[in-house]
């Protein structure tokens, strides 16, 4: 039986994002915004997030992954790329957690090459320790320590996202 220690509530998640959300609307009123969301970690946060923008906003989805039970394999695979045409456009990107920062520095990349007006990235936890040198600007709602989390949309090798709140991951 895997052990599971709480460290993040739900409630503590949902005022986050609320709080988060209305800084977009803010920054974003009367702009259309492209929101970017990775699967399948960034999932329940995207969602969470979207029911607050009171922006006009478009919706799409990064399939990539990096990630092997808990290990990085320092390979990022794009499995889906966007749909949607996003030159000149104002960007939100949708992560999870910045872990190492590869993923999401190939992402960004990518997304880069599109030519968007703006590209702002947010996501739900950050393991500072981990990327010292991760060179893009990011905004965090929560900062992690380095262990690995799951719930609420981080997974262990496909389970435990569908918990509500964030645990420490202890395995068996």
């Amino acid at each position: 039986m895997d052990k599971l220690e709480l460290y993040l509530s739900e409630a503590d998640i949902q005022k986050a994002i609320k709080i988060y959300a209305e800084k977009i609307n803010i920054l974003y009123a009367d702009k259309k915004l492209y929101c970017i969301g990775l699967l399948n970690g960034a999932l329940f946060f995207m969602s969470d997030l979207l029911k607050h923008l009171k922006n006009c906003f478009v919706v799409d989805t990064m399939s990539v992954a990096s990630y092997e039970k808990i290990t990085s394999t320092n390979n990022v695979k794009i499995y889906k790329d966007i749909s949607k045409d996003i030159a000149g456009q104002d960007v939100l990107l949708i992560e999870d957690l910045i872990d190492t920062g590869q993923t999401l520095s190939v992402v960004i990349e990518k997304l880069q090459e599109k030519k968007p007006n703006s590209l702002r990235v947010v996501c739900l936890a950050d393991k500072t320790d981990m990327h010292p040198n991760f060179k893009y600007p990011y905004d965090a709602l929560f900062t992690f320590p380095n262990e690995f989390v799951v719930g609420y949309g981080f997974d262990y090798d496909d389970q435990y996202r569908q918990l509500p709140d964030v645990y420490i991951f202890r395995g068996e």
